[in-house]
């Protein structure tokens, strides 16, 4: 590669109006991406021509696939090809493709960690031997420390290089990936190298002490092993893991992720190493939401790690606490793989990389025309927008933007993104939702994930998301030093396992000023031990425990009316026994499994049979002061200087105070182009019409 002097480039993450920004030599900027795993250089020029200049793309150290379960090929080969040889042309190629096409490209290159064929020969006890995955039977461990120490020197060599190359004033970061579809995901590990770490890793925990372990655990400190996965999968008290008999398996749990973000933290720190501290450094990770199975079980310590300037999840949307990202101070990142009319299978674009049809499946075609895609699409960035992320496009195959109506919709997008950076962009949500990460350590394998006994959990937040109201997303431990003083509503998701301490803080912080706190299913019933007493006082309830209930209609009777939802099925089951001021839900049977409980600073509810459902999580948000801006059903996203409603026919939007607004980005339904919005005069409340446009962004011009 092309030796010039040292890069001037300067990337870095700051406040800016409330939110982590990138700034790019002192400039901030609003940094909307194009990718795509197999771009061609007139894509890249028509995104340079419609005013997006952004790009991330693929690189990859391995020439195997991405450890998905449909093996199919790179379009470019492995950079890695012996003990410290890098092939940096590779790497030149990619970056002089994308310049050539845009002089104004800024560019953060993703770099793909998986150990090559060679390096696993070399070190077979460092892999996970010969168990298929990708159909390649070998990949490294995550917790092998030979591979971090040297794939973070690969990418620290390719950092560098760029860095002082001719290319390095237009490169501001890397992201680095491993796993499954990149995206740090491996389910389970009882390789050779992993059992020998997690036998370290106990001993480090418990004080390098064989005889604690030998308590706890019972047998040699030196017989311990990462349990087999049927007793990872089974629950010893219904759906939960009792501390007290299973405690060798919540440990590996933490374990697991705990040695996946390690193993890419070291690479953020190669990035960050290599180009002097100058570049941003990112990852995906945080995917709590759906893959808690997979290692996704850390993002704490992610965001702890100042090497750390971004953090990415899939969808397009939020499958992690994107407010806890934003909190520490990190930019979220959102990868949008949304599906258009112009989505084709690979196999049919590309048969030389898909020639079997392996990705023949219907999940990969998008809405039939380009009007229902650019609604899609634009739904999809209004979250984006106002909640303050960034986001990059992601033309997987190629092919899928390739009409001048996605093309106008991106530059108007880009300068919407680039106006917003100038006005005040803090949340203005009154709702918080907390999730534990923590929490899932407790539930069996496959308990969280893929349909399993806790996906009310995703039904429940949905709910939440369709009352009316914006909402903000934490880890737990947020709480702790988070300000809670415009929030007049914290839902509790998965409280599942609280400690003292953290009870203690709950009492302090969050039960105070009048507030709703709504806790879900199980809220403190692990601390040291299992029991629905610690429920019970927590929640100053009389709070019952049986063995199981299935899927049940509960009966919630209200001033206002009567309400039945289904129940999801539940085990243990938990019901309240006396202590409430009211039992406002009930089975058939007549336990009451929906309660409050008015407390001296808070009003606790309670609801032992979830997902409760939206237009009554709406009365309660109601009743405790939050504003509501659209009917249930309608889903909100506010901040200081933007609103975007997801909506259906006719309403009256209202606002928490006086303000004018003015639509952006409107789209009328069959139109194949954006158009000149509304504007709406100073008031409190405005007739609506979501018939035709069901997306509706708005810049509120406070008075």
């Amino acid at each position: 590669m092309p030796q010039a002097n040292a890069s001037k480039m300067l990337c870095e993450v700051k406040s800016h109006q409330g939110k982590p920004t990138m700034f790019v030599n002192g400039v901030p900027r609003f940094p909307m991406a194009y990718t795509s795993y197999y771009p061609e250089p007139f894509r890249y020029k028509q995104m340079g021509e419609h005013g997006v200049h952004f790009y991330s793309v693929t690189l990859t150290l391995t020439d195997k696939w991405l450890g998905g379960d449909k093996p199919v090929k790179w379009n470019t080969p492995g950079l890695w090809r012996g003990p410290g040889e890098v092939d940096l042309s590779v790497v030149e190629a990619s970056l002089k493709k994308i310049l050539d096409a845009d002089p104004n490209a800024l560019i953060f290159p993703r770099i793909y960690c998986d150990s090559p064929a060679w390096w696993d020969l070399l070190h077979p006890e460092e892999t996970n031997g010969e168990g298929a995955l990708g159909g390649q039977a070998r990949r490294q461990s995550f917790s092998s420390l030979a591979w971090r120490r040297d794939a973070a020197a690969a990418v620290e060599k390719i950092v560098r290089a760029v860095t002082l190359s001719k290319y390095g004033t237009h490169v501001i970061g890397f992201m680095v990936t491993a796993g499954g579809t990149e995206e740090l995901a491996k389910a389970y590990d009882p390789s050779a190298c992993a059992q020998k770490r997690f036998r370290e890793w106990l001993l480090e925990q418990y004080g390098k002490d064989p005889a604690a372990l030998e308590r706890l655990f019972g047998g040699k400190a030196e017989a311990l092993a990462i349990p087999p996965f049927d007793a990872c999968a089974k629950g010893d008290c219904g759906n939960f893991l009792d501390p007290q008999k299973s405690r060798l398996v919540i440990d590996y749990r933490r374990f697991q992720s705990l040695e996946i973000v390690d193993s890419a933290l070291a690479f953020c720190r190669a990035v960050k190493e290599g180009s002097d501290g100058r570049l941003i450094a990112g990852l995906f990770y945080g995917y709590t939401r759906i893959w808690p199975d997979t290692g996704h079980l850390a993002l704490r310590r992610v965001l702890d790690c100042k090497d750390v300037d971004f953090v990415t999840t899939a969808g397009g949307f939020s499958y992690t606490e994107t407010d806890s990202v934003l909190k520490a101070g990190k930019l979220f990142y959102s990868e949008i793989d949304t599906r258009t009319s112009l989505s084709q299978w690979i196999s049919k674009l590309r048969p030389d990389i898909d020639p079997q049809g392996l990705y023949n499946e219907k999940r990969w075609f998008g809405p039939p025309t380009i009007p229902e895609s650019l609604q899609r699409l634009k739904a999809v960035f209004a979250q984006n927008l106002v909640n303050g992320w960034a986001n990059w496009w992601f033309d997987l195959w190629g092919g899928w933007y390739d009409d001048e109506a996605f093309l106008r919709m991106f530059a108007q997008m880009q300068a919407v993104g680039d106006e917003s950076l100038r006005h005040p962009r803090q949340s203005a949500a009154q709702i918080a939702v907390v999730l534990d990460e923590n929490a899932y350590r407790y539930l069996p394998y496959g308990a969280a994930q893929n349909g399993g006994k806790f996906a009310w959990i995703i039904a429940q937040l949905n709910a939440v998301a369709a009352v009316g109201a914006p909402y903000d997303f934490y880890l737990l431990d947020d709480l702790s030093d988070l300000d809670l003083s415009r929030y007049r509503m914290v839902v509790f998701l998965n409280s599942f396992a609280l400690s003292e301490d953290q009870r203690q803080m709950i009492r302090s912080r969050c039960m105070t000023d009048r507030r709703l706190l709504v806790w879900m299913y199980a809220p403190g019933l692990i601390s040291d031990r299992l029991s629905a007493d610690n429920i019970s006082s927590l929640l100053d309830m009389d709070v019952r425990m049986a063995a199981a209930h299935p899927k049940a209609q509960v009966t919630v009777k209200r001033a206002t009316g009567v309400t039945n939802y289904e129940g999801a099925a539940v085990s243990p089951f938990l019901y309240v026994a006396g202590g409430a001021d009211a039992a406002v839900g009930q089975t058939a049977e007549g336990q009451a499994v929906v309660a409050e409980k008015q407390e001296a600073g808070c009003r606790n509810l309670f609801v032992s049979m979830p997902p409760l459902p939206a237009h009554v999580l709406r009365h309660y948000a109601g009743q405790a002061g939050v504003h509501l801006y659209g009917e249930a059903g309608c889903t909100v996203y506010a901040s200081e200087s933007y609103l975007a409603l997801l909506a259906s026919g006719r309403q009256t939007v209202r606002l928490p105070k006086r303000a004018a607004l003015k639509e952006v980005l409107a789209l009328r339904k069959g139109a194949s182009s954006l158009s000149e919005g509304e504007a709406f005069p100073v008031g409190t409340a405005f007739d609506m019409d979501f018939s035709e446009y069901p997306c509706r962004v708005f810049r509120v011009l406070a008075q």
